[in-house]
């Protein structure tokens, strides 16, 4: 896996270049969004996803043996980059309404579409059927998932504290850095994270039933 640091980290500093060239347009951190912060926006919305698919297909390559090969990678992402972007933006709204409704529909939500983005990816799936597929292969699993989604979500809460973003302290270019280190963190380690588990769970579906693993409310683990 250490042979694809270099392109998963390359990779997944694309999608802050956006926000850190708003800020230098800016000259400062603006407490208001202006013109360039939201022209930046859906650059990097769409560039953070362009990275976590280029992600998926070079994890998927070194699980399987081969090397990362950064350029094919991004060449397979670009080809199937629209259906990536329709299946983000569904499975986002689909979360987002979980968490309105009540935190635990939002966070059970979180767990059944974490493998989307490599269902997609790795099989080349539809938008409705990566959300089929992620909630397929998470069953019986999601509170494993949701505690491996939490895991990578620490890094990005730990830089917002050591920069002051927790403690509301005002907006200087440092903090900003920091989110955006800690929005790469969360970047690649969930990618990387959501890949490996599509692997696994697809090689425990396809055991023999007596064979698979047994999930948590079956095992007693809690």
């Amino acid at each position: 896996m250490w042979r694809g640091l270099v392109p998963i980290v390359l990779l997944n500093a694309l999608p802050s270049l956006p926000t850190l060239l708003a800020l230098m347009v800016n000259g400062e951190v603006s407490q208001t969004p202006t013109l360039a912060d939201l022209v930046a926006l859906p650059i990097a919305v769409i560039l953070l996803v362009f990275a976590q698919g280029a992600t998926v297909a070079g994890t998927h390559r070194l699980l399987q043996g081969d090397d990362f090969d950064l350029p094919l990678s991004m060449q397979q992402t670009w080809r199937r980059l629209p259906t990536l972007l329709g299946t983000a933006f569904l499975s986002g709204i689909l979360v987002l309404l979980g968490l309105a409704a009540l935190v635990v529909p939002g966070l059970m939500a979180i767990a059944l579409l974490y493998l989307v983005l490599p269902a997609c990816m790795i099989e080349r799936t539809d938008m409705v059927e990566s959300l089929e597929r992620s909630g397929q292969l998470t069953q019986g699993y999601r509170w494993s998932i949701l505690g491996l989604f939490i895991l990578t979500l620490l890094p990005t809460i730990g830089l917002g504290a050591v920069t002051g973003d927790l403690a509301n302290a005002p907006a200087t270019g440092m903090q900003a850095l920091g989110q955006e280190a800690g929005m790469m963190l969360f970047s690649m380690l969930s990618a990387v994270t959501a890949t490996a588990a599509f692997e696994r769970l697809g090689e425990i579906r396809g055991m023999p039933e007596a064979a698979r693993p047994l999930p948590e409310w079956a095992s007693g683990k809690t």
